[in-house]
Formats: C-alpha cells, sequence, structure tokens
C-alpha cells in the first residue's frame, strides 16, 4: 500500500490556513463581544392624551399630521387615551364628526420623555387647544395623585376641596391647572366653589379614589348655558 507522505511546503500552508481561521474567529468573536457591551440605544417616546371640553353639543374627530387617531367621535367630556408618539412638531386638526375640513389647525412641539394632555376648550370662533405638560410621579403607597384644571369659560377663579376640606386646588382661572398633589386613597365628595365668593359651582359625589392611581379634575360647561350650551359640571378622569 503506498504511503501518503508530506511535503514541508504542504505543512507549512495548512499551518498557515489555520492560523489564519482561528484569527478570523478570534476577531468575529470579538466584535461580537463588543456589539453586545454597546449600551442599547435610547428609547424616543413622548405622550399625549386629548380631551374634548369645548361647552357644546358638538362631537369632532382628532387629526396628527393629516392621520386621525382615533374611532368614532369625541363627545363633550371624551377622551383619548395616552398616544405614544416620536417626539417632534405635529399639526393638530379638529374636524366636526361629518367633515375633514379644519375647524382648528395648530402646531404642537413635543418632546423627548415627556408626557402632556390637550384640552379642547372654548366654543365658535374662540374654539381653542390648551397644551399641558404633566408632571406625574407614582404616588407613595395608599395614597393617589390629582390635580384640577378650570376649564370653563365663564367661570371665575375655581378653589377645589373635599367635602372634609381636604384642599385639592385654589384660586384657578380659567385655563389655569394645579400641580399634581397626593391624597389618601378613599371615597370623596369634592366641591367646587367660587373663590372670591366660597359659592358651590358644582359637587361631585362618593368618587371613590384607588391607592396609587394619578387623577384629573376638571371644571367644565357654562356657568351662563345659552342654546344648547352644555351647563357647569365637574368631570374625573383618571390615567393609571
Amino acid at each position: 500500500m503506498a504511503t501518503k507522505s508530506f511535503t514541508k511546503s504542504s505543512y507549512s500552508n495548512s499551518f498557515i490556513i489555520c492560523i489564519i481561521a482561528i484569527v478570523i474567529l478570534l476577531i468575529t468573536l470579538f466584535m461580537q463581544s463588543c456589539k453586545s457591551d454597546d449600551p442599547a440605544p435610547e428609547a424616543r417616546i413622548s405622550l399625549l392624551s386629548v380631551t374634548n371640553a369645548s361647552p357644546t353639543l358638538a362631537t369632532y374627530n382628532f387629526y396628527l399630521n393629516n392621520t386621525k387617531v382615533h374611532n368614532g367621535a369625541l363627545p363633550f367630556g371624551g377622551g383619548i387615551p395616552y398616544l405614544r408618539l416620536n417626539p417632534g412638531i405635529f399639526a393638530a386638526k379638529l374636524t366636526t364628526e361629518s367633515s375633514t375640513e379644519s375647524l382648528l389647525s395648530e402646531n404642537i412641539t413635543l418632546e423627548n420623555g415627556k408626557v402632556y394632555s390637550l384640552f379642547v376648550v372654548e366654543k365658535g370662533t374662540n374654539l381653542d387647544y390648551l397644551l399641558i405638560d404633566d408632571e406625574i410621579k407614582t404616588p407613595a403607597e395608599e395614597k393617589a395623585g390629582i390635580r384640577f384644571i378650570n376649564l370653563s369659560p365663564d367661570a371665575p377663579a375655581l378653589n377645589i376641596a373635599t367635602k372634609d376640606d381636604v384642599v385639592i386646588a385654589t384660586n384657578k382661572a380659567f385655563k389655569a391647572a394645579s400641580d399634581f398633589i397626593e391624597i389618601p386613597a378613599k371615597v370623596y365628595t369634592f366641591e367646587i366653589k367660587d373663590k372670591a365668593t366660597g359659592a358651590l359651582k358644582a359637587e361631585m359625589k362618593d368618587i371613590d379614589i384607588k391607592k396609587g392611581k394619578i387623577y384629573t379634575i376638571i371644571a367644565r360647561g357654562m356657568l351662563t348655558p345659552t342654546g344648547t350650551d352644555r351647563p357647569f359640571s365637574g368631570q374625573i378622569t383618571s390615567v393609571q
């Protein structure tokens, strides 16, 4: 039987090829290791909720950059839960339920990592947006977060407190919002009063405030409604 012999040249070539393969493998493993050590790219996101507080019977469609962002139409008091959006400038357009013709168009700027609430306020030729930067924090144990916003066009400056005198906010004029405060989680009756006279304007009975949740109370509607205006009332919403 013939035996196969290896020359010095063939051995050298095999050795070199082996070394090259090992080097390539090491480089590949090193690059993969570097990739795994790279920090994940920072998530870029803004949150935006929308609420119709315009005190009329009208129902609206809401668009961002010409895309309707909800199903159905927004009645008085209706809202869109927080939308997850890329930060940037958006064309916010409002139309009636049956038309795409703009009633109100404005650009809004949403910054990275921020949370916003957008309210449709006023009526007729005064129809407008109110954009609020929401400073939301997780409430302490057994507590909830709550704030107040006056969105009644003909209301004076308002105070709001519970019937057992837990003050939520004071002296809030039209379009003014209070900071979030923490209150114990339990059932409350809230009273909205004229800041100057102390007269009771609206009462919200037996509101169950749950621990860990975040609430917004708005004053809405008209104190002196005419025609198809919505009358004055309070509304509470939760974002958690």
